[in-house]
């Protein structure tokens, strides 16, 4: 793919633009794999610590207690996303563009109208949460026990719009290991180790919950520190200049993208609250938590790929933007696929680390992950619609997929129960990726699929069958030093059969970035 060579056309035209294209793409890729090697490292510790906190949770509350914490984070992730406006979007966009001009003074009028905006509107979410928890648990959810849940988880909800919002400007500062320091490494690792502590001393779902809401607390407070030593402006009498209409307007239809979307996520578990029981809740959380894991490398990839497609596309750079768009999505395909083999071979086992109550999940899992490997697979195309320019077609996707999503629960869970709820996800993830893609080949005239593809293809058939041989032969038993050895090995066969079958130019550039960002990463530590 990247070669220097000087080539003609046919017509005898000189195509050095070619080589200087390629340059910029290797140079793009290099930039992408190591600006994904710091999120990386930050993804993994957060997405370990929050699996082994909902394992911890699962084994201790059991399906019905954990239910009722599912719910309450359900119901509060719905109100956190409509307090923050869209504006996590704004501070993003306007903070980095201010900086970039060396315009302090806009950086700071854009941070506080955000602090002070979504500080009103969390408290004011806050209270309407707590004054309707009794209504919200009793009439729609039947669980009178849910009532003071949602209460304590309500009074959580500012602390973690403002760390989001504190998190947000780190990033558009380009300090992305401060963001990753406060989301992904000090939130979940403090959540886990306040949890933990509190079942050892005997509390349950008041341990879990006040474990929450402390967590929160503390990492607002680490959001201000950082924020603070990021633009210590913000903190002082320095001039400030306000555009409030600007950044509504910019934020709000990103709010409108984002709670559209995430009704998406949460609509199962709260349909199934309403038409089910906590059990039922509790059991299909643990799947789908354990499904979302899968994301990780889809997440990371996206949070150095999105401001790269604003950047190129409003450059007329397109042939940059879709081989990088090529480029990532084989990438976030060719590592999710077999952690989707891993979780459909061991998927009762992985339930079993729940509780032997939630075994019975294993085929929610299975659908849940299925969904998650077509999302990884379909790539970043929710990005490239909106940072072109087509966020109204991606909302009115959120909000078509959303009815539906509705309508196929209310449908499939008092039939189906658990398992209906699962299809519905499944068939609604699946379908919102399925229509963004063919958008972006219609709009864009993108598709990011080539030959390259049969490689991780091919390797992952051979790898499932070589699990599935195991799993049957040698592999069935509920230890969990076996289970991950047994996952250990699929996963060591995958890399192998990929590598044997060579690797492109392209992948070689991606792994050489990997390895010298985590060698000067460990050096600096070193020192």
């Amino acid at each position: 793919m990247f070669k220097n060579k000087i080539r003609f056309q046919k017509d005898g035209t000189h195509k050095s633009e070619f080589v200087i294209q390629n340059k910029t793409i290797e140079q793009l890729t290099k930039e992408v794999a190591k600006g994904s090697g710091i999120t990386f490292g930050g993804n993994i510790v957060g997405k370990a610590a929050t699996f082994g906190l909902h394992i911890l949770l699962g084994r201790v509350l059991g399906p019905v207690a954990y239910g009722l914490y599912a719910l309450g984070t359900s119901v509060t992730g719905i109100a956190l996303s409509i307090s923050t406006l869209g504006l996590k979007h704004g501070i993003i966009r306007f903070c980095a563009i201010y900086r970039g001009k060396g315009d302090s003074a806009r950086v700071k009028g854009t941070i506080l109208t955000a602090l002070v905006i979504s500080s009103l509107s969390s408290l004011l979410i806050t209270g309407i949460l707590f004054v309707f928890s009794s209504m919200i648990a009793q009439k729609f959810f039947h669980e009178p026990d849910l009532t003071w849940v949602l209460r304590i988880f309500s009074l959580a909800l500012p602390f973690y719009v403002l760390m989001g919002v504190t998190s947000s400007f780190a990033q558009s500062f380009r300090k992305i290991y401060y963001q990753q320091g406060v989301l992904n490494i000090f939130k979940p690792i403090v959540n886990l180790c306040l949890v933990g502590f509190a079942f050892l001393l005997g509390f349950q779902l008041a341990g879990a919950i006040y474990g929450f809401l402390i967590s929160g607390v503390l990492s607002a407070g680490l959001g201000f520190y950082f924020m603070r030593k990021i633009f210590p402006e913000a903190f002082s009498i320095s001039k400030a200049t306000y555009q409030s209409a600007q950044l509504l307007r910019f934020s709000l239809p990103m709010f409108l993208i984002g709670i559209s979307y995430l009704l998406l996520i949460y609509t199962d578990r709260i349909m199934l609250g309403f038409f089910g029981k906590a059990s039922d809740v509790g059991i299909y959380n643990a799947a789908s938590v354990t499904a979302l894991q899968m994301t990780i490398f889809l997440s990371t990839f996206i949070n150095i790929f999105s401001p790269m497609v604003s950047e190129l596309y409003h450059q007329s750079k397109n042939p940059e933007l879709e081989n990088l768009f090529k480029i990532v999505t084989k990438w976030v395909f060719s590592l999710t696929l077999p952690l989707f083999i891993v979780v459909t071979i061991f998927s009762k086992n992985i339930m079993l680390l729940f509780g032997s109550d939630f075994v019975i999940g294993w085929k929610l899992l299975i659908i849940l992950a299925f969904a998650q490997l077509v999302n990884a697979g379909t790539g970043p195309v929710g990005i490239l619609l909106q940072m072109t320019g087509r966020q109204n077609i991606d909302f009115i996707n959120g909000v078509v997929l959303l009815l539906g999503n509705i309508g196929l629960n209310v449908w499939l869970i008092p039939i189906y129960g658990v398992l209906g709820a699962a299809s519905a996800t499944g068939i609604s993830l699946i379908f919102i990726h399925l229509i963004r893609l063919v958008e972006v080949a219609k709009i864009l005239n993108m598709i990011p699929y080539d030959k390259r593809y049969t490689k991780p293809l091919l390797a992952g058939v051979i790898t499932m069958l070589i699990g599935t041989f195991l799993k049957l032969r040698f592999l069935n038993l509920t230890s969990l030093i076996w289970i991950l050895a047994g996952m250990g090995i699929l996963l060591i066969f995958y890399i192998l059969i990929l590598y044997a079958m060579g690797l492109e130019q392209e992948d070689k550039i991606v792994l050489s970035a990997f390895r010298k960002k985590f060698l000067k990463a460990n050096f600096e530590v070193n020192q």
